[in-house]
């Protein structure tokens, strides 16, 4: 079928993952511990994981919705810190501006699915010239059960009114194969630092390029394009 919506993840897709996420996991996990939270509840191996089993642990303890929101407040802020100093050493990703300009000459949607919030998410976007090829971004501020929730694929899919089978998804990571597959969307990764290509083609990635500069091609090989205008 003939895509009408590309999704992109950002960091590590786009642009270079800079954030020292075993950094920013510790200082979540210090905040945490410093609320009263028990370490057997805060686990290490993800971010995404630490945040959800502190939220469910607070649900279970009696917070209000009140004392929850407040806690995600503090926890962001410590996060968005870090955000900030990888946002300001990240690069483009060799092929980003090519690939997104030859989706957008054949009229495919371009969205983008990050973690990030939403003035980092912007900030790369406008430092690296893809905000005009960019039709809709999505960051944690307006999905904020982030990936790997479908949240935001949904939110993204709605926006557009596609079918998961009008659309493919790109990213670097396990979490975004996990996100994609979820909602029945084929995921091309692209190889960073993150996951060797063996992990991402078990996680269930279609495909794995080294370069996003091999994207546009696979796509024409595979008659998904539709003609450029």
């Amino acid at each position: 079928m003939v895509l009408r919506l590309v999704v992109f993840d950002l960091d590590g897709t786009l642009v270079t993952a800079e954030i020292d996420f075993r950094v920013m996991r510790r200082a979540i996990r210090d905040l945490l511990l410093d609320s009263g939270f028990p370490s057997e509840v805060l686990p290490m191996h993800s971010t995404q994981d630490l945040l959800r089993s502190a939220f469910a642990y607070a649900g279970k303890e009696g917070k209000s919705a009140v004392e929850i929101s407040e806690l995600r407040d503090k926890v962001y802020a410590v996060a968005m810190e870090l955000e900030w100093r990888g946002a300001k050493k990240a690069q483009l990703v060799i092929g980003a501006k090519e690939t997104l300009h030859g989706l957008h000459s054949r009229n495919v949607k371009i969205a983008v699915l990050t973690n990030d919030n939403r003035a980092v998410a912007d900030y790369l976007l406008n430092k690296h010239d893809l905000t005009p090829y960019v039709d809709l971004l999505i960051s944690r501020d307006e999905a904020p059960h982030m990936k790997p929730s479908t949240e935001g694929l949904e939110l993204i899919l709605e926006h557009f009114k596609v079918t998961p089978d009008e659309a493919i998804f790109i990213g670097d990571s396990t979490i975004d194969v996990m996100t994609a597959t979820k909602l029945g969307i084929r995921c091309i990764a692209r190889q960073s630092k993150i996951r060797t290509k063996e992990e991402l083609l078990s996680e269930g990635a279609i495909v794995v390029f080294p370069t996003l500069t091999l994207i546009i091609p696979y796509l024409e090989k595979q008659a998904m394009l539709p003609t450029p205008s």
